[in-house]
């Protein structure tokens, strides 16, 4: 195959594929969309992971649509990974037949054999993918994250022995069965609580019924406090990592888009109205690192109050110190939750000094912690390393 074949901007977060998808369908470009639905076994990406091909090349305009999707590179088409490459030229394929074709299609790469694809990946798994052309059946999981406020629950049919479904049937809790085929038999059996993903069998009174099932949810924000220099790098990591970012800034010539051009939003108050300007919730991640101990104390005296589970404070372990005795003698005395949540100094230890290792050290633990992880070497996890679906 050609060396220089036009490929989909593979490390675009999730985030960025479905605003990529948004912009295709605002274009009305054809594309494909491809979703991993099934793994048995190990491979790069789990069940969820999304990509945009569109194979006939040229992007559906000039500029991307929403900000949330990363500078792309030179010529490329489409966004988003399924794979961590080996199978791209084979997907863009397929994507070719199926938009040629009008219709949905599951295909399965069985990766255990280095024979199967003559490619020698050695990902040791089998992967079953689901390629749909795009169209409008796809707006409500293609939202901007200010339409997923708590999440979008969305269905799909994968396999069908019921004459009335058909392969890439959907239904969302949007406005419902985007088919108009799915019989309450179905819709009865799709968990009204879904988390991440999960495969849901169904017998229908006229077949039995595979569907996968995922809950497509808002970007998660991390909040950066602080307007210096060394924030852009946090900005950088955090963006392509796939956090939505506002950075707020206690001087307003220096809290401008223009200074932090890759944040979501730039805001400019004081410490005490930090709370009222930005607005906080429980899944809100937080940082720290104004450089100014007096704004610090005010600052981190608002957010104790709110329910924010992740509160990084930049600055060596004895500059906290003095920030907690500042506060109990403001009458703040930090209680169990407040020492829980509290990541001072802020970051994993990578040991790096530069700017952007220690943005990489800081994104990293808000990672971890999101993820309910410690950060440690995977070379001493037992298992796999990731969280297998139902």
């Amino acid at each position: 195959m050609s060396g220089d074949r036009v490929q989909p901007d593979w490390s675009a977060p999730e985030r960025a594929v479905r605003a990529t998808a948004r912009e295709y369908l605002d274009s009305g470009e054809p594309a494909v969309l491809a979703t991993v639905v099934a793994v048995d076994g190990r491979a790069y990406r789990r069940p969820g992971a999304k990509m945009v091909v569109a194979p006939g090349g040229g992007a559906a305009g000039d500029e991307p649509a929403d900000d949330a999707r990363p500078e792309p590179d030179p010529g490329s088409t489409g966004a988003g990974s399924v794979t961590a490459g080996c199978l791209a030229d084979s997907v863009v394929d397929l994507a070719s037949d199926v938009l040629a074709d009008g219709s949905a299609r599951v295909e399965r790469f069985d990766l255990r054999s280095d024979e199967t694809w003559g490619l020698g990946v050695g990902c040791d798994g089998v992967v079953d993918l689901l390629l749909e052309p795009l169209g409008e059946r796809h707006r409500p999981l293609a939202a901007p994250d200010d339409e997923l406020p708590t999440g979008r629950t969305a269905a799909v049919v994968v396999e069908s022995g019921d004459p009335r479904l058909a392969v890439g049937d959907r239904w969302d809790d949007s406005d419902g069965d985007t088919a108009g085929a799915f019989p309450p038999a179905v819709t009865t059996e799709i968990p009204d609580d879904a988390d991440g993903t999960r495969s849901v069998r169904v017998e229908t009174g006229g077949g039995a019924v595979r569907l996968f099932v995922e809950r497509v949810t808002p970007a998660p924000r991390l909040v950066v406090v602080g307007s210096n220099a060394d924030v852009r790098p946090v900005v950088a990591s955090a963006r392509s990592a796939g956090f939505r970012v506002t950075v707020v800034g206690f001087r307003g010539g220096r809290a401008t888009s223009e200074r932090f051009p890759r944040a979501d939003r730039v805001v400019a108050t004081s410490p005490r109205d930090l709370c009222g300007a930005v607005g906080f919730g429980a899944d809100d991640s937080v940082v720290l690192m104004t450089h100014n101990f007096v704004d610090d104390r005010v600052a981190l005296a608002e957010l104790l109050a709110t329910p924010v589970d992740y509160l990084g404070v930049l600055g060596p372990a004895e500059r906290f110190d003095r920030l907690r005795r500042a506060l109990a003698d403001d009458g703040v005395e930090l209680d169990e939750r407040d020492r829980d949540r509290i990541y001072a100094p802020v970051g994993l230890d990578l040991g790096g000094g530069s700017p952007a290792q220690v943005a990489h050290s800081v994104v990293a633990e808000v990672l971890a912690v999101r993820n309910d992880r410690t950060g440690g070497h995977l070379r001493g996890v037992d298992g796999p390393i990731h969280e297998r679906p139902d």
